[in-house]
């Protein structure tokens, strides 16, 4: 008499474990979160006296506390915690854009009539979280041309200065970028929706 065939085994998950519980663990992310801030305000500050180094610990303990009380805000996202290196990278490549985005700017106020063309933007990006979602609405608004109106579920509604600001936000990087400071997959595309008569005309100039 044969046995009943063994159940095949089980595959391991290829899902990412959530950051903090592996390889970082969460002292190794709050000293790197800690350090890098810490370093921001000494830079900024210019001030190495005592005081100024004492107030600038301080100010980092709190924001580190303000920090740990975002984690509930995941839901069923998943964890809100972000890989420290990664925020590092993407807040100078954002400084970066930032950057490209405020020369731009200027060209168009400059030359207004061939380049300007206000109007409004809907899509739809799958965030991890909720702070994800916060971080790419306010990523959006640092940038130069492009300002973040409205954030409902997992759609955004911005208003975008030129036809290239809104084709840049539409190439879905920021998202993506924004996504994998969270998760280590890859987000889903970002799905351009209609603005349902939102579109700003622009007001005839004198």
């Amino acid at each position: 008499m044969q046995g009943s065939p063994s159940a095949p085994p089980s595959k391991p998950s290829t899902d990412p474990a959530p950051f903090g519980t592996g390889r970082f663990d969460v002292a190794t992310t709050l000293l790197l979160k800690g350090g890098f801030l810490f370093a921001v305000w000494v830079l900024l500050s210019g001030k190495y006296e005592a005081f100024h180094l004492g107030t600038g610990f301080v100010g980092v303990c709190f924001l580190l506390w303000l920090d740990s009380r975002l984690e509930p805000l995941s839901g069923s996202g998943g964890p809100a915690q972000v890989h420290p290196l990664r925020w590092i990278y993407y807040y100078f490549w954002l400084l970066w854009q930032m950057v490209i985005a405020g020369f731009y700017v200027a060209r168009v106020i400059i030359n207004p009539s061939r380049h300007l063309n206000p109007h409004m933007v809907r899509f739809r990006s799958v965030q991890p979280n909720v702070v994800a979602s916060v971080s790419l609405a306010n990523s959006i608004t640092l940038t130069p041309g492009t300002l973040t109106v409205d954030v409902q579920d997992d759609c955004y509604l911005v208003h975008a200065l030129t036809e290239r600001t809104a084709r840049d936000l539409l190439d879905g990087s920021m998202q993506a970028r924004v996504a994998r400071l969270f998760v280590d997959r890859t987000p889903p595309a970002i799905q351009a929706l209609p603005v349902d008569g939102a579109t700003v005309k622009e007001e005839p100039r004198p």
